[in-house]
């Protein structure tokens, strides 16, 4: 049937159409059912929604992703016609029933996720089998391959070097130090970031205080001949495509199970191109990963796969019991990094960057840990890692800037202990709970600084958190939550 274009200026993360009840019944087709939209020689198979009133005969509304898949335009004519459900759903039951999925079969179910032949709730049966019943090592290597085949996929000459955190500590920006460390030595380390999304900021949120951050792969190739190394937005690029399209169904239901954990990773760094991989677990109370114990278990995972996909892979365990850095949010953490390689100031932060960065020297050039921290070290101290970082700033469009220069959101107040004792915790979860309702990360310039540490003593009245905004309403916002979400917790030394 021909029917007239309508768009709806309204991205729906998938190819969607909408018809008036009548003539869906005419092509023998419900709510949620696929039909072929055709045009000019294009197809794309499309999720039907039905309206009963205000969709004229023979018109279709066609969602913006759809309408430029087609190039289509409003008045344009289109043919649409039924189309069977595919065979996927079938696997995705499968997987339901607990039974294990063959290679082929998961390379179906990407394969129609890709081609947007998937609902989301389907998708999301997919997400929650594997939430529910796991997939075995074989089936997430399967995954993980056709995760990898899903996008483009960048390639350097010789070795390349990445480094990852699997994330949830507050302030753990070590990437904006580690790349400039190892690519002022003359290796390659191009990193490609997350924003964030439950976070107070992503690695990509704070250096886009500093630099542009989306760059297709040809700018990322070009910006890494130049420097050795980039921190650039991975969203921005082509690559292990149907990881963003499981991580947008994931993400409402808040559901981040190990195998998808693992292949979204492992895919993705084989994809941008890496050699040798250094991954940071960190495990502790407030973080993704609670106890030590299920780290080491986590990590034998990641070896195990790593070796699978061809990647000279190591995996280490931190400590994320407590923020890596004191100032959370872009713009704080931004200057934060900018003071560790100025010299300013030498903190946590900068320590687990100059041990991690010996691993790095350890995995790719045989150093032992003791001299490739003193090469680290030496390249942080003599400003050689500043020089570099400034290098990668200016290639990837952005300009020289001095720490001073960066100044957090106008407003701000300060939150004071209301009890005299013992600071026990500090919060990552309310930290970034907090920073969200100050406006981080979209707002670059909230955020806030943590005053205290775990194991000082308080008194009454003492400061321990700095708030800023550049909102006067989000900032009483945020200061209204403050207590709810335990961002510092303190014990009281007597308690009668």
């Amino acid at each position: 049937m021909q029917f007239k274009v309508r768009i709806i200026d309204i991205e729906a993360g998938r190819h969607e159409i909408a018809l008036n009840e009548q003539e869906a019944k005419q092509l023998d087709v419900e709510l949620m059912d696929r039909v072929k939209v055709k045009r000019l020689g294009k197809e794309v198979t499309a999720i039907v929604t039905i309206s009963k009133k205000h969709i004229w005969n023979g018109e279709v509304e066609i969602f913006s992703e759809t309408a430029a898949e087609l190039n289509l335009s409003d008045g344009d004519y289109v043919e649409i016609q039924g189309t069977s459900r595919p065979q996927s759903l079938d696997f995705i039951k499968k997987k339901l029933d607990k039974q294990i999925l063959q290679e082929s079969e998961i390379n179906a179910i990407i394969s129609d996720l890709m081609q947007e032949r998937l609902s989301d709730v389907e998708l999301s049966v997919f997400i929650s089998a594997i939430y529910s019943n796991g997939l075995t090592m074989e089936e997430t290597i399967s995954l993980t391959n056709a995760i990898y085949n899903s996008g483009d996929k960048l390639q350097f000459e010789g070795i390349a070097i990445s480094e990852h955190g699997i994330g949830g500590v507050a302030g753990d920006r070590v990437s904006m130090l580690i790349v400039p460390i190892i690519a002022s030595l003359g290796l390659k380390i191009p990193k490609t970031a997350t924003r964030a999304i439950s976070s107070a900021s992503g690695t990509a949120d704070c250096m886009e205080v500093l630099a542009s951050v989306s760059f297709n792969s040809a700018g990322i190739k070009r910006i890494v001949e130049k420097t050795n190394g980039c921190i650039v937005w991975g969203g921005a690029i082509n690559i292990a495509t149907a990881d963003d399209k499981l991580i947008r169904v994931r993400r409402p239901l808040r559901l981040d199970p190990e195998s998808l954990l693992l292949s979204s990773i492992i895919a993705k760094k084989k994809a941008e191109g890496a050699t040798h991989v250094l991954l940071d677990i960190p495990a502790g109370r407030g973080s993704k990963i609670e106890t030590v114990e299920e780290a080491r278990k986590l990590a034998q995972n990641f070896r195990i796969l790593g070796a699978k996909m061809s990647l000279n892979l190591e995996v280490i365990i931190t400590d994320g019991s407590n923020p890596v850095s004191s100032n959370i949010g872009p713009l704080l953490e931004a200057k934060t990094v900018l003071e560790e390689l100025e010299n300013k100031t030498h903190s946590t932060l900068s320590e687990k960057a100059l041990l991690m960065s010996a691993r790095i020297l350890q995995m790719v050039r045989g150093t032992n840990l003791e001299d490739g921290y003193r090469i680290a070290k030496q390249q942080l101290f003599t400003g050689k890692a500043h020089e570099k970082f400034m290098e990668i700033i200016e290639a990837q469009n952005g300009k020289k800037i001095e720490s001073s220069e960066l100044q957090p959101g106008e407003f701000s107040t300060v939150i004071k202990s209301k009890k005299e004792g013992r600071v026990t915790h500090v919060n990552n979860a309310g930290i970034s709970r907090v920073c969200r309702f100050l406006g981080a990360p979209e707002d670059k310039k909230a955020g806030l600084k943590i005053k205290v540490k775990a194991g000082e003593s308080v008194n009454e009245e003492q400061e321990i958190v700095e708030l800023f905004s550049s909102s006067k309403q989000k900032l009483e916002d945020a200061v209204a939550q403050f207590d709810r979400n335990n961002v510092v917790e303190i014990e009281e030394i007597i308690i009668e």
